[in-house]
């Protein structure tokens, strides 16, 4: 738990940011990997037992001291994310540069470089790994220029072939990585929608609207807000199935939906939590405001018809109203006598609003 803390930098990811927390987690590995190593190389060096020089072993304790640095940078805030890569990269150029140049001995110091180019494209991307590609390919040719880095021309040929061609993979890894991420952000998008919304109508589904439910009582019971709930049931439904087979009675769903759509505002929230039963959720209206709209959506209703086989087949609603008091200790609270009201209005003969 206290590893996973620190590789988050201490903080935490929504639901959105799975590819920020993993790059966080990255690049705090990175941090541990190279402080860890520079150290033991600067050490090494000074024991004799890996001679890189008196100047790159201060370099590799500085680079070290700076990574440290960096990681309780990024701690500070998400949003140093993109200052704390790029001064990673270009300390991490510097060193590399000063290996290239003070450590002769290394016949092998230019593949430092492949590593920089692979975590500049890992971590931020195409634009920032080609950036970084160049900066090393500039550099090794204007120090083998000006200097003499004791390598061949062959070496110094095939290490700059190299890092093209590291960048260009790096580059097809990251395109297809960004491409798997798109696919999954619309896939889980997709299964967002579909896991709140009900499959028939459209409109939010039950699960969605006890948490939305839940957030408004919350907010209402704390901010002093008004709240309002209708429960809405389709009269005799089930015998309209049994009577005119279920299409029929999908299509009277989808029109009772639509219907009500077009009276309702943006704001309310209206849901379907069963087979023929149905809840609005209303903010900031009052008792009679309440029941005018119920009212105007029962009379809405009552206007529904299709045609089944000649036949004019119509549709009713009963309709119960809660509203919230300062005795509710839940959202139950007004469920239930939502649904007193709205069984009083089926026991008085249906196709009636009782609050």
């Amino acid at each position: 738990m206290r590893l996973n803390n620190f590789l988050s930098s201490g903080f935490k990811f929504g639901e959105e940011e799975h590819l920020l927390q993993f790059q966080f987690k990255m690049l705090n590995s990175i941090f541990v990997v190279v402080a860890f190593f520079s150290v033991l190389f600067g050490l090494l060096s000074d024991l004799g037992i890996n001679d890189i020089g008196p100047v790159h072993s201060k370099v590799d304790y500085v680079y070290s001291f700076l990574t440290l640095v960096l990681i309780f940078l990024l701690r500070h805030s998400k949003k140093n994310y993109q200052l704390v890569i790029h001064s990673l990269l270009i300390i991490s150029l510097f060193t590399f540069t000063s290996a290239l140049i003070f450590v002769p001995q290394d016949e092998f110091r230019i593949i430092w470089f492949y590593l920089l180019i692979f975590v500049a494209y890992m971590l931020n991307g195409k634009r920032t790994g080609i950036l970084y590609t160049a900066a090393a390919i500039g550099i090794i040719l204007t120090s083998n220029y000006f200097l003499e880095l004791h390598l061949s021309q062959t070496a110094i040929n095939s290490g700059i072939l190299g890092l093209i061609i590291g960048s260009f993979l790096s580059n097809v890894y990251t395109n297809k990585i960004s491409e798997y991420e798109n696919s999954l952000k619309q896939q889980n998008s997709t299964l967002s929608v579909l896991a709140s919304t009900d499959y028939l109508t459209g409109i939010t589904n039950k699960r969605m609207f006890n948490e939305i439910f839940k957030r408004y009582f919350q907010t209402a019971q704390k901010d002093g807000l008004r709240l309002t709930l209708l429960l809405l049931d389709l009269d005799h439904f089930k015998k309209i199935n049994d009577t005119y087979g279920h299409q029929t009675g999908d299509k009277l769903l989808i029109l009772f939906v639509q219907t009500i759509e077009k009276i309702l505002a943006k704001s309310d929230i209206f849901a379907r939590i069963g087979g023929e039963e149905f809840a609005i959720l209303l903010s900031q209206m009052d008792n009679e405001e309440a029941y005018r709209l119920a009212e105007k959506i029962r009379q809405s209703v009552e206007d529904i018809t299709i045609d089944h086989q000649g036949r004019s087949i119509s549709l009713t609603t009963s309709i119960g109203i809660s509203h919230d008091q300062n005795t509710d200790t839940s959202c139950d609270d007004m469920f239930s006598r939502a649904d007193m009201a709205l069984y009083k209005a089926k026991n008085e003969g249906r196709n009636k609003t009782c609050q």
